[in-house]
């Protein structure tokens, strides 16, 4: 893919995720309705499953890579490292997009719903992790990318069977971070036609 296209293919992702979440800002879509209300969805053992993954595949996970990743390329003095820490940064700020939208959740909690960010931190480290394995250790990246994609999933549903989030919430931010993080790679050097050619001169 050229540059001009994967540059396209970001900013229609964000505008994806822009345009859901002014339509879901002041009504719940039937779709949301039917996950929140289908009752076997909510039952032990999935909520108990649900509760470990939210736990493991937190905010809080994110954080100790970003803080690793910083402290590394500032021993190793690798600026490689550095840009896929604010690669990740930047890909994890679309969360404070919620302050805009004020979506309420499907259940009473003193946060924002939209868009979701358990799904937005690990969404931001799947995709940072992708792209740091197509730099670093490329034979592995078709694991990286499986991985990444069922760390992604397996957040999102744990939060819809937990019912602190809607659906969209979980869509929204999936689609917000891709867009940015595509953005954001092409302006680091990360993401693009022929840049892996370069890594040995980074």
């Amino acid at each position: 893919m050229s540059r001009v296209v994967i540059a396209l293919v970001g900013l229609l992702l964000i505008g994806v995720s822009t345009a859901l979440g002014v339509f879901v800002r002041d009504e719940v879509p039937a779709l949301d309705v039917r996950f929140n209300s289908y009752d076997p969805l909510h039952t032990r053992p999935l909520t108990f499953v649900a509760e470990w993954v939210s736990f493991v595949l937190s905010p809080g996970l994110a954080t100790i890579v970003l803080l690793g990743l910083a402290v590394r390329s500032w021993l190793a003095k690798d600026f490689l490292l550095f840009r896929v820490g604010v690669l990740l940064g930047l890909c994890w700020c679309t969360v404070l997009v919620r302050y805009a939208y004020r979506r309420v959740r499907p259940i009473d909690f003193p946060k924002w719903s939209y868009p979701s960010g358990h799904v937005t931190a690990v969404t931001a480290l799947a995709f940072t992790a992708v792209v740091a394995c197509a730099w670093l250790a490329r034979r592995w990246l078709r694991v990286a990318v499986a991985l990444a994609a069922s760390a992604v999933v397996l957040t999102a549903a744990s939060r819809v069977v937990l019912r602190m989030h809607w659906f969209t919430d979980t869509a929204g931010a999936v689609t917000a971070v891709v867009g940015v993080g595509l953005l954001a790679g092409l302006a680091l050097g990360l993401v693009g036609p022929g840049v892996l050619s370069n890594r040995d001169r980074t």
